[in-house]
């Protein structure tokens, strides 16, 4: 059982928050739920709308055809009315009508029609009236009211069309910004720096909610260059700390990237994609930036990249972008976009990482401390200001002690010493599953980040075919990822751009070259169905 609603209206007319309540009831049903969300770039008066797909069983990505459409104005009808199944329930307010449609009560209460709308939709498909009440009243507090009432007259609008059994695990609704918050914090975070950037922005906000019971700090710097110079000063003192932004003002922080490269200082980013080039699009998605972030940055180092692909991968792998970066004294990324940052998943049970989440020992104080000491391993032993050693960050050239140096083979040594630490860093992030393959089959479907949940949804159609999911960039997990193309008949990659960046990086890093590309680049995420379309196309 697959069902699917759409919320739809003008940007300011809670079209967001009665759909994520909405989820909220499904997921207090034992329903998995993922929700789309699509929103202009501005503040109040543009269409919006919430894709709201829920099932008994996985659902990791939105369906483009709905059962119920609910409208909070009669501009957001005709955007929509061919996405309605026949014979689906359309439910409108009170202001304005449309024949066969429910209209929601509340009158010129903008609210509670939103409310009378989602009793009418959980009386629809069956859902228990006292859980969803319990849900609503839990996220409406002391305002709750007269909403309840309009919410309990909307349940007994229609007849139940559909009866939903649910099941009875735990499920927890949470975008992927939620996700890198929690792991943020859980790794030891006490200070974030950011200027806002959507959609970089929601971790932020979330950490912002989130320091009111926690010891930490979230400052909004002036610009980005401040944020990320602010995040190495922090880790160079020993404190966990992040930053993070999207196009433009990634580009900005190039140079501190470049500086935590050279002065091996602990630097951890938080970078969401969106539509581009230059400002683009900047409410919607794409995985426009994946080369630009392993290029950022003047000059050779090892940096850590990985791609989440839902909310527990955004979780896992912004935990081990902590440990690699503290670890290995690099620049590490959480390279994200609008589409995992913004939509809502289902997470069943607790949030898990493998990684350590205590920081590296840090050196005692030592006689001769060497703040770059060479070693076969490439990365040395991390002194902070105030633990007995005299501790050094340089952005110049420099010998083990830290000193500025000039010349040609001592250059040569300390660069040898730098990279080194790249095939350190490789061997053990071989640890932590750089791959995930998900199906059996001969045929392969190549993805990473955003595209995971539609292309496992449009798996259960595609007999003969498996997923290998690509999630650490840099180091690439080149033997992984061959061994996991043995034997494979044909092979396809899924991406969300114009040029196939990351089959590019895989021709460079691997050997392999995959000539059929299923791209798309309108700013909208792959639905399962285009998927399984243009494979059917391909073959």
């Amino acid at each position: 059982m697959r069902r699917t609603v759409i919320f739809a209206g003008q940007a300011g007319s809670g079209v967001d928050k009665t759909a994520s309540i909405f989820a909220e009831m499904l997921a207090a049903q034992g329903l998995q739920v993922f929700i789309y969300r699509d929103y202009s770039s501005l503040i109040r008066g543009g269409h919006n709308f919430s894709t709201v797909t829920f099932g008994e069983g996985s659902i990791r990505s939105h369906d483009r055809k709905a059962d119920a459409l609910v409208v909070f104005n009669k501009d957001a009808i005709d955007p929509h009315r061919d996405s309605l199944i026949k014979g689906g329930l359309m439910v409108t307010s009170g202001d304005y009508s449309e024949e066969g449609a429910v209209i929601a009560s509340g009158g010129n209460n903008r609210y509670l029609a939103n409310n009378s709308s989602l009793g009418i939709i959980a009386g629809y498909f069956g859902l228990d009236k006292e859980k969803a009440r319990r849900v609503l009243a839990e996220r409406l507090g002391p305002t709750m009211g007269s909403a309840g009432s309009a919410f309990e007259a909307g349940y007994d609008m229609t007849d139940g069309k559909y009866s939903i059994r649910g099941g009875k695990r735990a499920i927890v609704i949470m975008d992927g910004s939620e996700a890198v918050a929690r792991a943020a914090i859980d790794m030891g975070l006490k200070a974030a720096f950011y200027y806002p950037m959507t959609p970089a922005t929601g971790v932020f906000a979330k950490l912002v909610k989130m320091s009111d019971e926690r010891p930490i700090s979230v400052v909004r710097t002036e610009d980005e260059i401040a944020a990320a110079m602010a995040t190495i000063g922090a880790g160079f003192s020993g404190v966990r700390a992040m930053t993070g932004s999207s196009g433009g003002g990634l580009a900005l922080m190039g140079e501190a990237v470049s500086l935590s490269g050279m002065a091996e200082v602990p630097l951890v980013i938080y970078a969401a994609q969106r539509t581009g080039p230059s400002t683009g699009v900047p409410t919607y998605t794409a995985q426009g930036d994946i080369k630009f972030i392993l290029s950022l940055g003047p000059g050779e180092f090892p940096k850590f990249v990985a791609m989440p692909g839902d909310a527990e991968e955004s979780y896992e792998l912004t935990a081990q972008a902590f440990y690699f970066a503290d670890k290995y004294r690099i620049p590490s990324f959480i390279l994200s976009d609008k589409h995992v940052a913004e939509s809502y998943f289902s997470v069943l049970g607790t949030l898990r990482t493998t990684v350590p989440k205590k920081m590296t020992v840090r050196v005692k104080p030592v006689k001769g401390y060497q703040s770059y000491k060479i070693d076969e391993s490439g990365f040395s032993p991390m002194a902070i200001p105030g633990s007995g050693n005299l501790a050094r960050a340089t952005s110049y050239e420099h010998d083990a002690f830290g000193a500025t140096i000039e010349d040609a083979e001592a250059i040569k040594k300390m660069t040898d010493k730098r990279i080194r630490k790249s095939s350190s860093l490789a061997s053990e992030t071989a640890d932590f599953s750089p791959i995930v393959t998900y199906g059996k089959g001969s045929k392969v479907i190549v993805g990473a980040g955003s595209v995971k949940g539609a292309i496992l949804d449009a798996l259960e159609y595609l007999p003969g075919w498996k997923f290998v999911q690509i999630r650490h960039i840099e180091p690439f997990p080149t033997k992984a990822f061959t061994g996991s193309l043995k034997s494979a008949k044909e092979v396809v990659i899924v991406e969300s751009n114009s040029t196939g960046l990351l089959a590019s990086i895989i021709r460079e890093k691997t050997g392999v070259d995959i000539k059929k590309k299923i791209l798309k680049y309108d700013g909208r995420p792959f639905a399962a169905e285009e998927i399984v379309i243009s494979i059917g196309k391909k073959r």
